[in-house]
């Protein structure tokens, strides 16, 4: 197995993000933005050379996303069921992933074997996710999957605040005279 550290707050923002090994050495680094069809996020290596790129298909839902080996489309990552957790496919791969929004969880299996687990880790330096991988020669892909969860689950976050925003809005001026005329009008 091989692990990678990447910082909590800069995996789904639109900034450069640096990936280390377990021995704090830099080794990938993850470019590009969210938010808009066509946007992409690509891993290179420290040479500058493209290693993995997911793209996103469609912005509204069921969103979906493309990744590719290189230059080559190799699987179409979306969600199955959202349930208690969340579950995805990699058509063409036939990887399932495994995703727990609230524990910042993730799992990528082939079959019954693990590729990957991404989990939150915390040190003195801050917060981070842990990445453990199978095989090196999986890592930039895996790594693209990670950010589209990560940018799943705050999106999620930021939606579900809108709906209960929504459903429990603020007091207005007018609802606060309408509560007051209703309460003198049974009270009498």
């Amino acid at each position: 197995m091989e692990t990678y550290y990447i910082n909590e707050h800069v995996l789904s923002a639109n900034v450069r993000t640096v990936i280390k090994n377990a021995q704090d050495k830099p080794m990938y680094i993850l470019v590009g933005r969210w938010g808009v069809k066509g946007d992409v996020l690509s891993v290179y290596n420290m040479n500058g050379e493209v290693l993995a790129t997911v793209k996103q298909m469609t912005y509204a839902f069921p969103s979906h996303f493309d990744l590719y080996d290189r230059h080559e489309k190799i699987g179409s990552l979306g969600r199955l069921i959202s349930f208690n957790r969340d579950i995805y496919l990699v058509k063409q791969l036939n990887w399932l992933v495994l995703a727990n929004v609230n524990k910042q969880s993730y799992r990528i299996y082939s079959l019954k074997e693990r590729l990957m687990l991404m989990e939150k880790h915390t040190v003195y330096q801050g917060d981070y996710y842990k990445l453990s991988i199978k095989n090196e020669t999986l890592a930039p892909v895996c790594i693209c999957i990670g950010a589209v969860m990560d940018y799943w689950a705050k999106n999620n976050e930021k939606n579900w605040q809108k709906v209960n925003s929504f459903l429990s809005p603020k007091a207005s001026y007018q609802s606060i005279e309408l509560m007051r005329e209703k309460i003198k009008s049974t009270s009498r």
